[in-house]
């Protein structure tokens, strides 16, 4: 575990060496268009001059893109591949693989506290587990748990290329490829076998957060209704549009005396002491609270304070497409589903050569894209790979290939 939490603790200082990149990539691209702008204004200025300008603006970019990646070196192939980011690692190494941008939140949280808890043991049972940050709700932390595909569910979303005509196809069944598209919709008008086991693999882990965006919409329906007709808000009235919520575990801000205080740590060293004697929450509402605060709270939940908002319903599973190129070039496709499928979902955390965004309609393909939040991949590995796809009959006339540059 020793070990675990040194690799992890490596995370503070990758993250200030990608800082310091940064400042000085910001300096250096503020002087080159600062040279580029001056040349242009001067008459004097050569189109040979810019075009060094933008030469070394380029080898910068180049630079700290590669010191923002995870690369390592694969010596039986002496290839590098990309793994995940060093911040999100924390996936992977939890047992229960929950999205790694909202465990990062709790992370940040943790490492400002005194706790004498490692990370998990204060998230999940010490003082930690009554925290409920704005920007990455609690509720999250059980709905939130990345799907890691067994290698027997990989041919699910494994794709060939049809020699002949470039045509992308599920390896499974042989039919051509749609993406993005939800999971429980279908192109073709009726779900195939191949489609009725993707369902099978992802509802499970979509019903918990299904029935929460339901009870939320209802609570904030009723209370909605109540204040418009001048209702007291009295404890029981209160209490009892919150009974199923609780019973959920949401609702925290209405049952928390501390709730804003533990957003943050204190300056003083054992400044949150006094938290401590407080071991689990109340299942009760506090005093006091009216239809605002009601409101308020189940904002709260339903992301209102993350800097993304949180899609509820069915617009949780109308995500974008993406792909991965693992490291022994398997091929796969999927929609992503925030917090539940992504591209280290494929390959279950493990090196890719390629990940980032694509559209495919009927196994034509559309557009490509070289962004991935878990692998970084850079415009070298989105190149070799059109290179592969060209030799294999894929035609790029009509494709789209975004920037690397959002």
């Amino acid at each position: 575990m020793l070990a675990v939490w040194t690799a992890l603790g490596l995370r503070r200082m990758f993250e200030a060496a990608v800082f310091v990149a940064g400042a000085a990539f910001g300096a250096a691209a503020y002087a080159v268009c600062g040279k580029a702008a001056k040349a242009s204004d001067a008459s004097s200025a050569s189109s040979s001059e810019l075009q060094r300008a933008r030469e070394r603006f380029e080898r910068k970019l180049a630079k700290y893109q590669r010191q923002a990646q995870e690369r390592v070196h694969w010596a039986a192939v002496d290839k590098e591949v990309l793994g995940l980011q060093p911040r999100l690692w924390m996936e992977v190494l939890d047992r229960e693989h929950r999205y790694a941008s909202l465990l990062y939140d709790y992370w940040r949280r943790w490492q400002l506290s005194d706790t004498g808890n490692d990370f998990f043991e204060w998230l999940e049972h010490g003082q930690g587990s009554m925290v409920d940050l704005p920007s990455a709700p609690r509720r999250l932390l059980t709905e939130w748990k990345v799907i890691y595909l067994r290698k027997e569910q990989q041919p699910l979303f494994r794709v060939k290329i049809e020699e002949e005509t470039g045509r992308f196809l599920w390896e499974a069944d042989g039919t051509p490829v749609t993406i993005p598209i939800s999971p429980f919709k279908t192109a073709s008008g009726h779900r195939t076998a191949r489609e009725k086991e993707v369902i099978a693999l992802l509802a499970p882990a979509l019903q918990l957060a299904t029935r929460r965006d339901d009870l939320l919409v209802q609570a904030r329906a009723e209370v909605e209704r109540a204040r418009c007709r001048g209702e007291e808000a009295s404890k029981e009235r209160l209490e009892a549009i919150a009974a199923p919520l609780v019973e959920e575990g949401l609702l925290c801000q209405l049952r928390d005396p501390h709730f804003t205080e533990r957003l943050d740590a204190s300056p003083e060293m054992g400044g949150h002491a006094h938290l401590r004697k407080m071991e689990t929450l109340p299942s009760t509402l506090l005093p006091d609270r009216g239809w605002d605060d009601f409101l308020s709270a189940v904002e709260h939940d339903q992301g209102a304070g993350m800097s993304e908002p949180l899609q509820l319903g069915e617009a949780r599973f109308e995500g974008k497409g993406m792909f991965v190129l693992d490291s022994f070039g398997q091929f796969y496709c999927g929609t992503k589903i925030r917090g539940v499928f992504h591209h280290s979902s494929f390959v279950r955390g493990h090196c890719v050569k390629v990940a980032g965004g694509i559209i495919v309609k009927d196994g034509w393909l559309v557009e490509l894209s070289p962004h991935s939040g878990h692998y970084q991949p850079g415009t070298e590995h989105v190149d070799e790979m059109i290179g592969m796809w060209q030799g294999r009959g894929v035609d790029f006339t009509n494709v789209y290939v975004k920037p690397f540059l959002k």
